[in-house]
């Protein structure tokens, strides 16, 4: 399991690097190529797919930075996402975004150790 996800952070930064190096005429026909494909998939499944923890982090990760850049927000997200509806996948981010901040942390004592009663007496 550990190289599995290993393997998917691994093939994403992959796609990263590889994009960064197209021309933006390069990225606009893969895209449409990609959308085609996924407009497909769409009409062969009666359900979207089961996805990883992984798969979801990167799903929503990607989809609320498309929504922080973008100025159509909510309506462009719907043009773009395919599989899965934008409620769902901004929702698996707030999650994501909750459990970072509720952990509970472990509080570390400040200053000196508090003494014993007793060691006044021995004074």
């Amino acid at each position: 399991m550990f190289w599995f996800r290993v393997a998917q952070v691994f093939t994403l930064v992959l796609d990263i690097l590889a994009v960064w190096r197209q021309s933006e005429r390069e990225k606009d026909i893969e895209i449409l190529l990609l959308r085609q494909q996924l407009r497909i998939l769409e009409r062969k499944q009666a359900q979207p797919p089961r996805i990883s923890r992984w798969e979801k982090l990167s799903l929503a990760v990607l989809t609320a930075r498309l929504k922080a850049v973008t100025s159509g927000g909510r309506t462009r997200l719907c043009e773009v996402m395919r599989l899965f509806q934008p409620e769902t996948v901004l929702k698996w981010h707030r999650e994501l975004v909750r459990r970072k901040w509720t952990y509970t942390r472990t509080a570390k004592p400040r200053g000196n150790a508090p003494l014993d009663a007793g060691w006044k007496r021995s004074l």
